[in-house]
């Protein structure tokens, strides 16, 4: 009951843009990667955190991601309930905890809110935000492009998922940086920083081309802080996983100012000066997570004013 066939992550099925076949052909990959990674860890649930294969290569953060998919909604629907993504997060995809976290918010999507909570409860309290990206890139990506923010969705987890629906522009306007900004700008202004962080951190991933992201911080222009904090994001994700593409290393080079593994440093140092209240997020005021990614990007860009 839980399988799509690999057809539905394909930009024919999805109608996103054409482009270069090059690009296309690389974002289809991805999508690829991730059903691969649903499949496997579906087809037996129960044993996946111990038995599934370990990635590398470019496409392994999406190949956890997907298993995490899978795994969130096989415990959300299981009686009794089973907690086999917070065992994988432990044990097969240790080394992708980023992707992995991404991975439960398409679950999120995919279940009624009255089975949130099983899910909800495995996340890290800092980490956890990074599923409210996967919700956002799950709603743009196959609800289409231009698909309104979700507006009963409380506080910052708005901001949260606009990273993620971000993040699925990239490859519903197949990478194009003037096609994004068009999309960006029609999306409400306070959330601009948030989807420009979000399409960082696709390109990032997926290994934008040097002119690709030049061409990005030109389309994004006063947020460029958004970008920097989105690659050094997709660097930690990248470096944690290991090794780094060449060609994702150039986009975090040219989007963030620093290499890969500098990048990923810069949020390791702003993580562990999070404020006293702890990782997570108190009733009243900023969450760790958005402090967070506002210091990655003031320390990335000095000077700059930020938007996040």
């Amino acid at each position: 009951m839980l399988q799509f066939p690999l057809e539905e992550t394909t930009f024919a099925s999805r109608g996103f843009d054409r482009g270069e076949a090059g690009t296309v052909a690389r974002l289809e990959a991805a999508g690829a990667a991730f059903h691969r990674g649903y499949g496997t860890a579906l087809d037996d649930p129960a044993r996946a955190p111990e038995t599934f294969p370990e990635q590398h290569g470019p496409d392994a953060g999406f190949v956890y991601e997907g298993a995490a998919m899978a795994l969130c909604l096989t415990d959300a629907l299981s009686l009794p309930r089973r907690t086999d993504f917070s065992r994988m997060l432990h044990g097969r995809a240790r080394r992708s905890p980023y992707t992995a976290h991404v991975g439960a918010g398409w679950a999120l999507a995919r279940l009624p809110r009255v089975l949130w909570r099983p899910v909800l409860r495995q996340l890290d309290p800092l980490l956890g935000w990074l599923a409210w990206d996967g919700y956002g890139f799950h709603q743009v990506f196959f609800g289409g492009a231009d698909r309104r923010l979700s507006a009963p969705l409380p506080g910052y987890v708005r901001h949260a998922t606009a990273q993620g629906a971000g993040r699925a522009l990239w490859f519903a306007r197949c990478a194009e940086p003037e096609r994004i900004a068009r999309s960006v700008g029609r999306a409400p202004h306070g959330f601009h920083g948030d989807l420009w962080s979000g399409v960082a951190l696709a390109a990032a991933f997926t290994g934008a081309a040097p002119d690709r992201a030049r061409r990005l911080l030109d389309a994004a222009g006063v947020h460029a802080p958004a970008l920097a904090q989105g690659a050094a994001f997709a660097a930690k994700a990248l470096v944690t996983l290991g090794p780094v593409a060449p060609d994702s290393e150039s986009a975090v080079r040219t989007l963030a100012g620093l290499g890969s593994r500098d990048a990923a440093e810069v949020t390791d140092e702003e993580r562990a000066a999070l404020p006293p209240w702890g990782r997570d997020a108190p009733r009243t005021g900023t969450p760790a997570y958005a402090v967070w990614r506002s210091r990655v990007a003031a320390r990335l860009t000095e000077g700059v004013p930020s938007a996040l």
